[in-house]
């Protein structure tokens, strides 16, 4: 018999979660029964969606329950299988994040829409570790590859801004727009951010959101007004760059992480311009363009050995600093994908 060490929710937050909110429980799995495959999990995922999950009623996924294991993106090695498709020392991913061990039945697994412990055999080597699945080719990766290689069209000379450009989202979007001959203006909310944009990363120009004078500083910045949009942070940023935005622009919304802290609600400002140039507002979901998973993942894993893609990890040893790495999203503590080693 295996004992799996999980990590419980408490209670829920109001406001930003801390980790107070969580415990560390330990359970025994059953035996293994035919069909079925015993996980050891590597390491696992933190990320802004979370917040959410942890109301009562979550927004994006089923809310996370009160003393009962929870779900995430994880990347694991099989220990043991019954099940024809799987063997021993498999790399599979699954959403069954914050625990130590977990069975699967071994179905086919797709982000957020399969089961917790669905599982997806992933391929390692040739310059691929099992992390690179949750950090480099993981779900945010994913989602600002395909915001501007699938969502938007990028055109050589014009003009993206893209906010949060330190987060993950963002500096892999600031990275592939550049790739691509745009003109990349981003914002972060330290100097240390800014300074790792500008002199790594390579942006065009990168701001501090939380300077008094922001909205001026980006109107200067855009000299020749805004393109595209990538928006990652606040309905606040979203309302700065409107009357920036060029006639018959894309703004694209990933996400608002500054609401999920909140009341949730998004309060827009100067939204006359949408109506005035003839803007297209669009909101998306990185599953949309999972058909071009594999050129993502050729992409991204030639980028990063060309010396063209730079990426950050922000790795936390242990099980038990899985809810010290999910709030530290919240506080600006952050300076990579934050990710929990959770086995060797």
């Amino acid at each position: 018999m295996v004992r799996t060490r999980q990590v419980h929710l408490v209670a829920r937050p109001e406001g930003r979660p801390h980790p107070g909110h969580f415990r560390i429980v330990e359970a025994d799995l059953p035996p293994l029964g035919d069909g079925q495959v015993l996980v050891e999990n590597l390491y696992m995922s933190v990320d802004p969606y979370m917040r959410r999950s942890m109301d009562a009623e979550a927004k994006d996924l089923e809310p996370w329950p009160i003393g009962g294991p929870l779900n995430g993106p994880s990347i694991g090695r099989v220990l043991a299988s019954r099940h024809a498709g799987f063997v021993s020392g498999d790399i599979v991913e699954s959403m069954s994040g914050w625990q130590t061990h977990f069975i699967s039945n071994g179905e086919p697994f797709v982000p957020y829409l399969s089961s917790d412990t669905a599982i997806a055999r992933r391929r390692v080597g040739g310059g691929v570790e099992p992390r690179d699945y949750l950090g480099l080719l993981g779900i945010a990766s994913q989602t600002g590859y395909f915001a501007l290689t699938c969502a938007a069209t990028m055109r050589a000379g014009q003009t993206v801004v893209i906010s949060s450009g330190a987060g993950t989202v963002g500096s892999v979007a600031c990275q592939i727009a550049k790739l691509n001959g745009m003109r990349v203006v981003t914002s972060a909310g330290s100097a240390d951010k800014i300074r790792w944009l500008l002199d790594e990363i390579g942006v065009d120009a990168a701001l501090d959101y939380k300077s008094p004078g922001f909205a001026a500083e980006l109107r200067t910045a855009c000299p020749n007004g805004v393109d595209l949009l990538l928006e990652n942070a606040s309905p606040e940023h979203f309302s700065v760059c409107l009357p920036l935005m060029n006639p018959n622009a894309l703004m694209l919304i990933a996400g608002f992480i500054s609401i999920y802290t909140g009341d949730g609600k998004a309060r827009i400002e100067n939204f006359e311009y949408v109506l005035d140039r003839f803007l297209t507002i669009k909101c998306f979901a990185f599953m949309e363009y999972l058909d071009a998973f594999d050129r993502f993942v050729a992409d991204m894993t030639a980028w990063r050995q060309e010396g063209r893609i730079h990426f950050r990890e922000q790795i936390y040893d242990g099980l038990e600093r899985a809810p010290e790495a999910l709030c530290a999203l919240f506080d600006g503590t952050v300076t990579g994908k934050p990710l929990v080693r959770i086995a060797g």
